[in-house]
């Protein structure tokens, strides 16, 4: 993580961002009145007790790093706390799934499994796929969807440059998918091109951490040029994409969250 680099893009965003106010768009209206607003917000109490309760979990886990190629041990409490995504985000993903129920979920960098119980929260009855790199967090992750009730879980262990193809092989499309892994220019935009190739009309693509590095910052200026994107939604920690609105032109919002 770059923190200048950071800290610059958040000014920046800042100065972009805009409110409900100055929308315009009735897509992009409908959006930050249903999914920013935390309207369901009662429905992921039972997540929230647990990671209160991992806030003084000091276990530690080994992480295999294949991004940085770093094997190093974290506890509970600090990939609770530092790599999870922050609950406000993980609110966001909750209610994107809520409101537009895809049918499958796929989540590359699953950690301990914060993201991917908002994700699958959000919609029970999706077929959820985990892709993880390191096994002790996968394990937890594992034990923490059963713990709250999840169904439909199925869980890749490995490589992301390995995992994600192969699976993505065995789909006819994506739905929905989640991009919070190995975080460089390099392996984003591959991950890209190999989901975009099983988006329809209906996917929505989600990039944490779009601010994270210039490379991430690159990364998401490249996908939002993208022809085949015709949508984007910029709240500073997620970078989410849209693929077929009717009767709208190629735009991209930033908007204040």
């Amino acid at each position: 993580m770059n923190i200048f680099h950071r800290g610059i893009s958040f000014l920046h965003y800042l100065w972009r961002a805009k409110t409900i106010y100055y929308i315009h768009s009735p897509f992009v209206y409908t959006f930050y009145k249903t999914i920013l607003s935390h309207q369901h917000i009662d429905n992921t109490k039972s997540l929230a007790t647990i990671r209160k309760s991992l806030a003084n979990d000091h276990t530690l886990l080994n992480i295999k790093d294949f991004g940085t190629g770093f094997n190093h041990q974290k506890t509970l409490s600090s990939l609770n706390s530092k790599v999870a995504i922050r609950p406000k985000y993980g609110q966001v993903l909750y209610e994107l799934v809520t409101h537009f129920q895809p049918k499958n979920i796929i989540e590359i960098g699953t950690s301990i499994g914060i993201s991917s119980s908002y994700l699958a929260l959000g919609n029970p009855s999706a077929i959820k796929y985990c892709l993880e790199g390191s096994e002790a967090p996968l394990h937890f992750a594992k034990n923490l969807h059963h713990d709250l009730g999840l169904k439909s879980m199925k869980y890749k262990l490995g490589n992301f440059s390995e995992i994600l193809p192969a699976l993505l092989e065995t789909l006819n499309y994506v739905d929905f998918v989640f991009f919070d892994g190995n975080h460089t220019k390099e392996a984003t935009l591959e991950y890209f091109e190999w989901c975009v190739a099983k988006a329809r009309p209906e996917s929505i693509f989600v990039f944490d951490d779009i601010y994270w590095s210039k490379e991430m910052t690159d990364a998401w200026e490249t996908i939002k040029a993208d022809k085949r994107v015709v949508l984007t939604i910029d709240i500073y920690q997620l970078g989410l994409c849209f693929f077929k609105i009717d009767k709208l032109a190629k735009e991209n919002f930033v908007l204040l969250y």
